[in-house]
């Protein structure tokens, strides 16, 4: 494959011959397609934050407990999900867990 241009323009030769390279081309135009827009990928926030708690204590038999409690936007509840399952059920394992709602979008990336 050989290529040739000017002016910011280049042909190449994808066949045996040299016609291609001895077309008439105006100066200025190009072949090719516009170059796409840099975009990048943005990450957005929809929704509020929610705390979970998991008890993840290894019971008789070698299941485990696997109770969950409700979602909250704050982690004291949470935190006093775990103090009362402890208490209740005598559990010491536990696995605190956050969710939030997201979307994502592409814009244009600006120049810095």
């Amino acid at each position: 494959m050989r290529s040739r241009g000017h002016d910011g323009v280049l042909r190449m030769r994808t066949s045996g011959d040299d016609a291609a390279l001895n077309l008439p081309w105006p100066e200025g135009t190009t072949m090719a397609t516009p170059a796409p827009v840099p975009t990048r990928m943005e990450i957005q926030i929809t929704g509020i934050r929610k705390h979970f708690a998991e008890c993840v204590t290894e019971q008789d038999g070698g299941e485990m407990c696997d109770a969950c409690s409700s979602g909250w936007d704050s982690p004291l509840p949470a935190n006093a999900w775990i103090r009362a399952h402890a208490d209740e059920k005598g559990h010491t394992k536990f696995k605190k867990h956050t969710e939030e709602d997201v979307t994502t979008f592409t814009k244009p990336a600006t120049a810095k």
